[in-house]
């Protein structure tokens, strides 16, 4: 009897383990159901649930509004050829393919206007925006405008991140420059200090780093043929760690500061040369045609080399002699016209004697002399119409 109880507790005890197993199955079914099935489906079941309905136009226009074009497109891949709508869908599909376009368009614009001003976190946030809209598949994600939009964006922002790291390396190397002598001479002052030694200690091994980024800096500034730059970048490398290889870049700089000064030097004068070329046969040309002034001027432009020259000194004098030739010319023209009573006229032509000879006192007082002439006879004038 007592064993017969026994067996009966136990058969009992296996029974409530078993329906507590299953419940605690079940649970945990339901919970692993909810964590992380439903998720993978989410992405999907919108899609397949509007695929089903009759009246999937209307909710494709919404979700474009909305530019949701990624569920846009995901129902109509969902879309069986024997629903009602496939053959309107087929057609909405291309303008919907044509929006989708011009919304990464704008995406593309803004993002890179966000990048013109600095706007980093709120380039970032509509990058992200877009693809949670219109998600990126794998297959196309090297030809989308999207994708390209993102990979331009984070280049920027690598560009953009890599200067402002070499900034505060440049920072740091100058106060590193400036400090580290003070330190050293706290130690000569403080020898037995050993978190000073520590610390001194640290600072050199910074020093040796920041040093040879430096020469990096100051080698990618010679090929790119940018030697002032260069020779700054390895002095300061030398300032905070003199090796032999440093000494060897800046040996290297200067020859090559030479070589570059004396090509430099060689295409000045080539073009130097072509243009007097140039100037001297403008000369010669405006001097046969006739136009003294203009021939001065061009004259005066030329090198103090070429103003030297004997055939320029020999063009010179034969100028001057025409213009003084010029100038009495007219000068006695403006006598002859103001005799004449042609006061006006003649004022015309020492003018013009100003023009080749503008310190030619005889010209200006006879233009004051004619003008006081031209107010008395209006004067006259006046008082017998009066």
């Amino acid at each position: 009897m007592i064993l017969m109880k026994k067996n009966l507790f136990h058969l009992l005890d296996i029974k409530f383990n078993i329906k507590t197993f299953q419940k605690k199955f079940r649970l945990s079914s339901v919970l692993v159901f909810i964590l992380f099935v439903l998720p993978l489906l989410s992405s999907c079941g919108t899609a397949f649930v509007a695929s089903k309905q009759d009246d999937i136009l209307t909710q494709i226009d919404v979700w474009s509004a909305e530019n949701e074009y990624g569920k846009a497109f995901a129902t109509l891949d969902y879309v069986k050829t024997s629903h009602p709508q496939y053959a309107e869908l087929q057609i909405r599909k291309k303008t919907l393919l044509t929006q989708a376009t011009e919304y990464e368009l704008r995406i593309d614009k803004q993002i890179k206007q966000f990048i013109a001003t600095n706007q980093w976190s709120q380039a970032l946030d509509l990058i992200d925006q877009a693809k949670e809209k219109y998600p990126l598949p794998k297959a196309e994600n090297n030809h989308r405008i999207l994708a390209q939009t993102e990979k331009y964006l984070l280049a920027q922002q690598q560009k953009a991140l890599s200067s402002i790291d070499q900034d505060i390396m440049l920072e740091r190397s100058q106060w590193m420059i400036k400090t580290w002598p003070i330190y050293q001479e706290k130690l000569n002052t403080d020898p037995r200090n050993e978190v000073l030694k520590k610390q001194l200690d640290d600072l050199n091994k910074e020093a040796k780093s920041l040093s040879q980024k430096l020469a990096l800096l100051s080698q990618q500034a010679i090929n790119k043929k940018h030697y002032k730059t260069a020779k700054i970048r390895i002095n300061q490398a030398i300032a905070l760690d003199p090796t032999q290889k440093h000494q060897a870049i800046l040996t290297q700089l200067k020859n090559m500061s030479v070589k570059s000064y004396k090509k430099k030097k060689k295409s000045q004068n080539i073009t130097r040369k072509i243009q007097q070329n140039t100037l001297l046969q403008d000369i010669e040309k405006s001097y046969y045609a006739g136009d003294l002034l203009k021939t001065r001027q061009l004259i005066s432009e030329l090198d103090e080399d070429e103003q030297n020259d004997s055939q320029i000194i020999q063009l010179k004098q034969e100028l001057e002699r025409s213009i003084n030739y010029t100038t009495q010319r007219l000068a006695a023209k403006a006598n002859t016209e103001y005799t004449n009573g042609q006061f006006h006229q003649a004022i015309k032509l020492w003018e013009q004697v100003l023009i080749y000879d503008p310190e030619n006192v005889m010209a200006k007082k006879n233009i004051i002399r004619a003008e006081k002439v031209i107010e008395k006879l209006s004067s006259i004038r006046e008082k017998q119409q009066n």
